[in-house]
């Protein structure tokens, strides 16, 4: 029969080891949270790195596909401005409605074009028949002219052979729409307007 005391060193003997299992048990542990908080934030930093990384290459890539379009809308809108407008365009975008494209350019503004012969058609009614309308060339074809609202102009250029128009909204009170026609080389300044103002030759 074992002495009390023996008893006693058992018990506080069993005590120390529960207590020593329950400290060492994975669930009573924090080093491995630690450790997995640790992975957690190198794979963050990873990832962000890596984004990081990828965006400048599929910025430029956007931006040389937007200089491409430019090339595109070039060569299939060329009837409705002479190229020297076109060399203007820094980036172009095609949009939801097919052959239609939004383009810009630092000196020209912005412009949309439109491959449609339905747009064409109506187009030219509104330039033609619509009295805050202004026509400054019209050949049949073609049809050169802006359309008032408020203070807000629509420059419109319309080629009805190829079924395709131009556009580009300017505000009124900042520039003249003839003006900016002509400046942009879309329409032949008349020569009457040309000479206009011109000293007469003295005898």
């Amino acid at each position: 029969m074992r002495s009390p005391f023996l008893r006693r060193a058992s018990a506080a003997s069993i005590v120390c080891t529960a207590a020593c299992l329950a400290a060492c048990a994975p669930g009573g542990e924090e080093p491995p949270e630690t450790t997995t908080e640790a992975t957690t934030a190198v794979t963050s930093a990873a990832s962000t790195q890596a984004s990081s990384s990828a965006s400048p290459t599929a910025t430029t890539s956007k931006l040389a596909k937007e200089e491409a379009a430019v090339g595109v809308v070039a060569d299939q809108f060329s009837t409705l401005a002479p190229k020297a407008f076109f060399q203007q365009l820094d980036s172009c975008v095609s949009v939801d409605l097919e052959g239609s494209y939004d383009c810009s350019g630092a000196d020209v503004g912005q412009f949309q074009f439109f491959d449609s012969e339905a747009k064409a058609a109506s187009t030219t009614q509104l330039l033609t028949e619509l009295r805050s309308s202004r026509v400054v060339e019209d050949t049949g074809e073609r049809v050169v002219g802006w359309s008032t609202l408020g203070t807000s102009a629509i420059i419109t250029v319309v080629d009805n052979a190829e079924g395709q128009v131009m556009q580009q909204l300017v505000s009124s009170d900042r520039e003249d729409p003839r003006e900016k026609i002509y400046s942009l080389g879309l329409a032949q300044r008349p020569a009457e307007e040309t000479t206009e103002g011109e000293a007469e030759p003295t005898s």
